[in-house]
């Protein structure tokens, strides 16, 4: 029997499924726990801060924009050290992860730096998005403070990335799980003012997120340098740090920090236009994009086992494996994705009560609640096979579709659907309902195109053993 009868066979396909399925479970566990974790402090923030002052609350949602913005390009054009390391994971070229990580340390450094340097005009760059000039000042008070942990925001992301790309993903969702229980206790201490500290609001919780994140990357880096097969991946080995020797790596990130950018560029666009209808529906967008950061969290850790999957499969070259570590991407964050769904659309009230004593604000966000509980389903399908794309190394592409998607229809959609159509908020968010559809849409549609490019030799040897 051939190689390709043995992989068609109902047995064989079975096997695989049940093996993609369980490496999915087993990579998804510790890296939905981790980004939850990462999630998790956000929402304590918010929760923490909103009940101190809804005026607080609105500094920090507004303060987090281009905050948010920055951290999500910086993930974007790291990408490149997950997916390289676990093609080189696929392909026992077990050095070269470790090389990888080393240039993605001082790489996340780099574009930290810039993060740090732009977080300081924070009042500025906020009344330049036409912000009221007390917001403004506010939220730009609360970015000064959370510049300091941007730089190490990205060390511990460059680690993360690592790690998950050769996988051990759970060093990162135990470190995590520590962060949150400080976490807790700095908000409690600088947002109220205990243990002799001034109540600081929202730039106390920013304080306790900068010291939160500067635990995290120095506890990864530390982890990575002494652990026992630190030799295996040459971790403490010199490194050529000369541009053209890792082009590819910053490639990749390129392509991916342009895609989740522009993603999140859009819903950054988004929350200025509820800035403009004003500070209840700010509040009322903080809360919602809060919660629903927690379910959309799981699928983003779903997501990276899907990336890591299909880069394995890449570096093995086994375009079977590839489709199904796709495939079953999907399926996996299908199974998950619906009772977290039922939960939005049947508990909205109950959940914006989580995070506020103001009948007016739970009465704006309950909306805005259920309309994510519809989008979550086509938002979360569209993360997974994009992150499955960028496993295979197909990048660009899918940025162009990002743009389309979240830029050319999102944007002037919610604008329209907002404004002119006088939807308000709830207009925003039905247009980001309307461009995950298109995006996933055309994502899945990709990446089955390529597997189906993938068996044409397949196809073209049985066509001529026929003949």
């Amino acid at each position: 029997m051939t190689d390709t009868q043995v992989s068609d066979s109902p047995t064989w396909v079975r096997d695989r499924i049940r093996r993609q399925f369980s490496e999915l479970a087993r990579l998804s566990f510790p890296m939905v726990f981790q980004r939850l974790g990462i999630m998790t402090m956000g929402l304590v923030d918010t929760l923490m801060v909103g009940r101190y002052s809804s005026t607080e609350l609105a500094y920090q949602s507004i303060g987090n924009v281009p905050v948010s913005t920055m951290i999500v390009l910086s993930i974007g054009l790291m990408t490149g050290t997950m997916v390289l390391a676990s093609n080189a994971y696929g392909a026992e070229q077990f050095k070269r992860c470790g090389r990888i990580w080393r240039r993605g340390v001082l790489y996340g450094l780099f574009l930290g730096m810039i993060g740090f340097a732009i977080c300081m005009m924070g009042e500025p760059l906020l009344l330049a998005l036409g912000q009221e000039a007390d917001v403004a000042r506010g939220g730009g008070v609360m970015m000064q403070a959370i510049a300091f942990g941007i730089p190490m925001t990205n060390v511990m992301l460059a680690c993360t990335f690592f790690l998950e790309g050769v996988n051990r993903p759970l060093p990162g969702m135990m470190y995590i799980f520590v962060a949150n229980l400080i976490n807790i206790i700095l908000n409690w201490a600088f947002v109220y003012g205990h243990w002799g500290f001034d109540p600081m609001g929202a730039e106390g919780s920013a304080w306790a997120t900068t010291i939160v994140r500067t635990f995290l990357a120095l506890a990864l880096v530390i982890f990575v340098w002494r652990m026992k097969d630190h030799a295996r991946y040459g971790i403490r080995e010199k490194v050529d740090l000369r541009l053209k020797k890792w082009k590819r790596q910053r490639n990749i990130g390129y392509a991916s920090g342009l895609t989740v950018g522009m993603e999140h560029s859009g819903f950054a666009a988004l929350q200025v236009m509820a800035g403009w209808l004003g500070p209840l529906t700010l509040g009322a967008f903080a809360i919602t994009f809060n919660v629903y950061g927690l379910p959309f969290m799981i699928a983003y850790g779903v997501s990276g086992a899907t990336s890591v999957r299909v880069g394995i499969a890449l570096g093995r070259r086994d375009h079977r494996d590839l489709l199904l570590a796709g495939s079953c991407g999907l399926i996996f964050n299908m199974i998950l994705m619906v009772p977290l769904m039922a939960i939005l659309l049947i508990y909205p009230g109950e959940i914006a009560g989580l995070f506020t004593i103001e009948q007016d604000l739970i009465v704006a966000t309950i909306p805005l609640m259920i309309l994510t509980g519809w989008m979550l389903l086509v938002d979360s399908a569209q993360a997974v096979i994009g992150n499955g794309l960028r496993g295979r190394r197909d990048v660009w592409l899918p940025t162009a579709l990002y743009f389309l998607s979240y830029i050319v229809i999102m944007t002037p959609l919610a604008w329209y659907l907002a404004f002119p159509l006088g939807r308000g908020a709830e207009g925003l968010f039905e247009s980001t309902v309307i461009a995950s559809i298109v995006s996933c849409i055309l994502l899945v549609a990709r990446f089955y195109y390529l597997s189906y490019l993938d068996f044409a030799p397949e196809r073209q040897r049985a066509i001529a053993g026929q003949s």
